[in-house]
């Protein structure tokens, strides 16, 4: 029998042999008086259907012994297939299934059987493919730990963002932010087509955004005190979607906060890897306006944003975004209900992209009416308010409880080429 305390090394064991050989080689051992603590300690990834009969196995033995102690890792739905959940549970109470996609647990769901007994951890796209009544559906079959969310379209996890599960509580805190602080808060104009609508919610989320969550500008001077180590976390921590409710975040945040909450409107959005002149390397998105494909950089927008100015770093074309920072005209010699809509206003610096998950962006919403709808904006609320009520009322009505799917197929309303270049 070999000793794999001394014989050879844990992972090369694993390799070789089955599970039910290494559980019953670590058994010997520990009948023999051998510590095997610093074996059963590690993470053991179960890696098929041989691996969970080995389990159900010794999950239905009777005493416990120190194997219990291993950290199991499922991937996929094999165990909810092959696997006797509550009694490995049980058995083995630092077991965990990793990642488990939305589409899977939903379909699982659907079903009668239950498939409590082991913690789960759902990967997610987007905020928006999880609402907390469809959380609490699931809640029902599985014990939900995490939530991992990894924007699926992209070729490699180098290039994501949101890479660290957030725990249940902090997913239900943030989505309950974003219901109650944002979506609840947002209006439409009535009669409008997608485009028009997908802009008008655009511009309100990018507002609300920036007043509850500040760019943590010190985080630079940090580099040089902290250790690599420290400063990658310090920076993973701020680019992540729980800077919703810290108020603190940097480039990447701001980008995944954009995209989240924007799915959860039914806005298609990219968060975008790549590097600008002044910032170096940056974190960005492109936002999905009815058909149309735009840039946005709400980091370098914000300020601007909260003051109501003009911006070009909002709903650009390629040609806008990319290359030297410099400042550009538009809608030259151009009006609108007897105002000059001509605009100079600084755009570009970006000048890398990393990945291949961007879109082309050919369009651009120009600044001034992109400043019009920040500036109607901030009197929806007391608008409707004040003459919702009126039959003859035609303005902004509150985006929960109206028909807006409905409203987004209409063609009636603004066409694109009435607001895009």
């Amino acid at each position: 029998m070999y000793s794999i305390k001394f014989a050879m090394p844990f992972q090369a064991f694993r390799d070789i042999f089955s599970l039910t050989d290494l559980f019953n080689t670590l058994e010997e051992m520990a009948k023999k008086g051998e510590d095997i603590t610093n074996i059963t300690n590690q993470i053991l990834v179960i890696q098929g259907i041989d691996d969970i009969q080995a389990l159900n196995q010794f999950a239905h033995q009777g005493a416990d012994t120190a194997i219990r102690n291993f950290k199991l890792k499922f991937e996929g739905t094999t165990l909810f297939e092959f696997g006797d959940v509550k009694s490995i549970g049980k058995k083995f109470p630092y077991a965990c299934v990793n990642y488990l996609d939305i589409e899977k647990v939903e379909q699982m769901s659907k079903g009668e059987k239950d498939y409590k007994g082991i913690p789960v951890i759902i990967t997610i796209d987007n905020m928006g493919e999880l609402t907390l009544e469809k959380l609490s559906h699931i809640e029902k079959k599985f014990d939900v730990v995490g939530v991992r969310i990894i924007e699926k379209d992209r070729e490699t996890r180098k290039y994501a963002i949101e890479q660290r599960p957030i725990s249940l509580e902090a997913y239900k805190q943030i989505r309950a932010t974003i219901d109650n602080e944002i979506i609840d808060k947002l209006y439409v104009t009535e009669q409008s087509n997608k485009t028009v609508i997908d802009a008008q919610l655009a511009i309100q989320i990018f507002g609300l955004i920036v007043d509850k969550v500040k760019y943590e500008s010190e985080v630079k001077s940090q580099q040089q005190l902290l250790s690599k180590e420290s400063f990658s976390n310090l920076c993973a921590n701020l680019s992540n979607i729980t800077s919703l409710i810290t108020g603190k975040t940097i480039c990447g945040g701001y980008a995944e906060i954009l995209r989240n909450v924007l799915s959860c409107v039914g806005i298609k959005s990219k968060t975008i890897i790549g590097e600008t002149s002044n910032y170096g390397y940056h974190a960005w998105n492109q936002i999905k306006l009815g058909d149309t494909w735009f840039n946005a950089d709400l980091t370098v927008a914000r300020k601007q944003i909260a003051e109501g100015k003009l911006t070009g770093d909002l709903f650009m074309s390629d040609t806008a975004f990319f290359g030297d920072r410099r400042n550009f005209t538009f809608e030259k010699g151009q009006q609108r209900n007897g105002i000059s809509m001509e605009t100079t206003v600084a755009i570009g610096g970006h000048t890398k992209v990393h990945g291949n998950n961007s879109q082309k962006c050919e369009s651009y919403l120009s600044p001034y009416l992109t400043a019009t709808l920040l500036e109607k904006a901030r009197p929806y609320d007391m608008e409707y308010k004040s003459y919702g009520k009126s039959t003859n009322y035609q303005g902004a009505i509150p985006y929960i409880g109206s028909s807006i799917e409905k409203m987004r197929s209409s063609p009636k309303g603004i066409p694109l080429s009435h607001i895009t270049r």
